[in-house]
């Protein structure tokens, strides 16, 4: 296997069947289906994880040595054995992404998000970050969507991003569809509301059950608070709305 072009794959993860931790109690290493060692860590190293791109051409390791107050992270070329870099990443290690030309270190932010770290093979220094409370990925389509872009305004909607690199494609605003979506919809408060020509308040709170429905074209709920002009009464309501890109 190969790496598509432009296209992330799904990486194995440390219970692939041809790499195993192994070793004594306190020398455990990295071997391949060969019996090949292929990491070469001194004694009580602590091995949380590890993971094999998917044309099996590198390995992460996610590893402490002992009494080290911080994990690093080694990166090796599996055909040569040899370590290619290694760093401290600073945050626990929740998933791998390997597209063509970054290592994608995925983790989890002390405020509920998720941060994709795009980090080059060469040196895993960081390169480009995107984060949200909310990813959804279409590797198929090489596009990573944030669900919830906030940013401040709640009324953003979704940003969209380049999966293999990261690089900003464009950011839907819906607050105005939403209100033509309301205005359209004819129930009576609508229709009271125009009749005493009253204005009406919606506020998108949150983006929920986002998915795939077809070629480049995904569907959500879009839930919101609505109340009338003058009607202190606010009710949490939900829509489904569309993205076709």
């Amino acid at each position: 296997m190969i790496f598509a072009a432009g296209v992330s794959l799904v990486s194995a993860q440390g219970n692939s069947e041809k790499y195993r931790i192994d070793g004594k109690s306190h020398s455990k290493q990295i071997f391949d289906y060969k019996n090949k060692q292929i990491t070469h860590f001194a004694n009580w190293e602590l091995i949380e994880n590890f993971f094999v791109s998917p044309d099996e051409s590198k390995l992460l390791v996610y590893h402490r040595p002992n009494k080290a107050k911080a994990f690093l992270i080694t990166l090796y070329d599996l055909p040569s054995g040899k370590q290619i870099a290694e760093t401290e990443p600073g945050w626990a290690c929740r998933d791998i992404r390997w597209t063509k030309d970054y290592l994608i270190y995925i983790w989890a932010t002390s405020g509920g998000g998720t941060r994709f770290e795009y980090r080059s093979y060469k040196s895993l220094k960081i390169e480009k970050g995107v984060q949200s409370y909310l990813f959804f990925e279409d590797e198929e389509e090489d596009l990573l969507f944030d669900t919830q872009y906030f940013g401040g305004n709640a009324n953003l909607g979704v940003a969209v991003y380049k999966f293999s690199d990261g690089s900003h494609i464009k950011t839907f605003d819906f607050i105005d569809e939403l209100y033509k979506k309301v205005w359209a919809s004819g129930e009576p408060k609508i229709k009271a509301a125009e009749e005493n020509k009253k204005g009406i308040f919606v506020h998108i709170d949150s983006i929920s059950n986002f998915r795939k429905t077809g070629n480049r074209k995904y569907a959500f709920e879009l839930d919101y608070v609505f109340a009338t002009e003058d009607d202190e009464q606010c009710e949490d309501r939900s829509l489904t709305m569309e993205i076709e890109l």
